[in-house]
């Protein structure tokens, strides 16, 4: 392992002893970040999605990384983790996209954090407090999640005058960025609500719709976009090959390696027997590091530049690989489980298809306590 190491401490101690690891790779980071500034355009601001603990990158390590390029704010799921951001030295821009509790608000506004309010009651609860941090309307444009719906906003904007509140922003969130139609009826419902803030005469600093997939596809950029995915390498695979460099490689180590005969059997419940004469290798992560359940028997990992698949169950803290066709294995050779190696390459994405989830997920349920290298 080599690299400069990042702090990037969880709220409890890791274990001694580091047999798994994940290398992120900072020129890979400072690459997608290019691809996306020539993307928008230098007029446009660029702000890094670092929700989810950086979508498992680390959320301390992978910042800190980011916050050297060309990238004008962050934005957070929640309050804490932009607490966590100021406490590390950042002092861009923080915006939560999450909900806040009330009981935060006056603790964003010291930190110079702003909050998104997407309901009556968090506005009601923001005009009661005494010190009130910088915030962005959160309009609802058919995701039905968060957000004022379009019937709801010529209320919200009467509330906002009389109570002489003025938001910073106002964003919304595209469902299906790959669907020309789909974005486009969210933009028009989009617009439409601007209309009001426009006609109310509240004027907005920020205004936001495209996130990655927003970018990529060409729909609206308007003064700021919020790229997280593509800023880690991922987004479909066509346009990833082609301009993305995915910034993570999970790594661990063989802890043993061992002869088995024809019908033996391997693993937990005895799932799987062997076909021939067998070399195998014990790799020390499980489902606790978050290698899926799902890639028992099928998964597969990169020893010595070539893959290896995963036998038998997916246990709790090992696995065990076959390696039979593969010269050379030793241990403490290193082994990739998401990453290249040589001219392979498993990437989140391939693992996700082998579980029936998507990459997003692959990603977030890796152990933050798995610590983090800068390469």
């Amino acid at each position: 392992m080599s690299g400069k190491k990042l702090s990037d401490k969880p709220d409890f101690e890791c274990p001694p002893g580091v047999r798994t690891w994940i290398e992120l790779d900072a020129n890979a980071c400072r690459r997608n970040v290019r691809t996306f500034r020539r993307l928008v355009g230098p007029k446009v601001k660029l702000w890094a999605v670092v929700k989810s603990n950086a979508y498992g990158h680390g959320l301390s390590t992978f910042s800190k990384v980011i916050d050297s390029t060309d990238i004008d704010g962050f934005c957070v799921d929640s309050i804490l983790e932009g607490l966590r951001l100021r406490k590390d030295g950042i002092r861009k821009p923080i915006l939560v996209l999450g909900f806040t509790l009330p009981a935060f608000f006056e603790k964003a506004a010291s930190n110079d954090i702003a909050v998104t309010i997407s309901s009556f009651d968090s506005l009601r609860a923001f005009d009661r407090t005494k010190r009130k941090p910088f915030f962005h309307l959160k309009i609802d444009t058919g995701m039905h999640r968060q957000g004022f719906q379009e019937e709801e906003m010529r209320r919200a904007i009467d509330f906002l005058k009389k109570r002489k509140l003025r938001p910073e922003g106002a964003y919304s969130h595209l469902a299906f960025p790959e669907s020309k139609k789909s974005s486009l009826n969210q933009q028009k419902v989009f617009e439409r609500c601007l209309e009001f803030f426009k006609s109310g005469g509240i004027r907005l600093k920020w205004i936001h719709l495209s996130g990655t997939g927003g970018v990529c596809e060409r729909r609206p950029f308007y003064n700021m976009v919020r790229v997280g995915f593509g800023l880690y390498g991922y987004f479909r695979r066509p346009f990833r090959n082609k301009f993305l460099h995915p910034v993570m490689k999970w790594k661990t180590v063989v802890t043993e390696v061992k002869r088995t005969k024809k019908g033996g059997r391997i693993g937990y419940d005895f799932t799987e027997r062997f076909k021939r004469d067998s070399t195998i290798a014990i790799l020390p992560v499980g489902y606790w590091h978050g290698v899926d359940r799902g890639l028992s028997g099928v998964g597969e990992v990169l020893v010595r530049g070539c893959r290896a698949r995963i036998m038998g169950r997916v246990s709790m803290d090992m696995i065990a690989i076959d390696i039979t066709d593969i010269r050379g294995v030793r241990i403490r050779d290193e082994v990739v489980l998401i990453g290249g190696h040589g001219k392979e390459f498993i990437g989140a994405d391939e693992v996700a298809e082998k579980i029936d989830t998507t990459a997003y997920e692959v990603l977030t349920r890796i152990n933050p306590l798995i610590q983090k290298i800068v390469v």
